[in-house]
């Protein structure tokens, strides 16, 4: 009986779910925030600031190139799937890896698209702040792209390990 490639549903699930808000963020979401009560007890400068910064951030997540992406990695979610279906794990995992390639790729360009947008803040302490959330959320979202990709590859490996026994006896 052949194994099931669980780490695979799995990972699908995961990144599924990931490119689901980011889909529906991109295309559904708006650049204007009209709803500041949030902000309660915060200066009106640092609203203002808040709010500038913010609708800035959406209109940069909602650019050409990002929705590009975006669609992009629905296809290649879709591709991985299909060949699921069909039984074809090597083509599953090859479309899986193109898929954490395009989200190193989105990543990178998040990064450097977005850093520019926390300057616009003027106080220091809160420009420091979201220059150090941007940095350690783009080394989270690196450790998780580098951990999906060490799995997968040890999973092709193991099976073409089995392959190559098989082939033997």
């Amino acid at each position: 009986m052949k194994k099931r490639p669980i780490y695979l549903y799995v990972l699908l699930t995961l990144s599924a779910i990931l490119s689901s808000f980011t889909f529906i963020g991109t295309f559904f979401g708006s650049e204007k925030i009209t709803n500041t009560s949030s902000y309660k007890g915060l200066s009106e400068t640092v609203v203002k600031q808040i709010v500038k910064v913010t609708e800035k951030s959406l209109v940069f997540l909602h650019n050409g190139p990002h929705k590009l992406l975006t669609i992009l990695s629905i296809l290649l979610l879709i591709a991985a799937v299909v060949f699921i279906v069909k039984k074809n794990i090597l083509y599953a995992n090859f479309a899986y890896i193109a898929y954490v390639l395009l989200g190193i790729i989105g990543t990178i360009y998040n990064y450097v698209g977005g850093m520019p947008l926390n300057y616009l803040y003027q106080d220091q302490t809160m420009r420091a702040t979201a220059i150090s959330s941007t940095r350690i959320l783009t080394i989270i979202y690196f450790a998780f792209i580098i951990l999906f990709l060490v799995i997968v590859f040890f999973k092709m490996k193991r099976q073409q390990q089995d392959l190559a026994k098989k082939e033997l006896q």
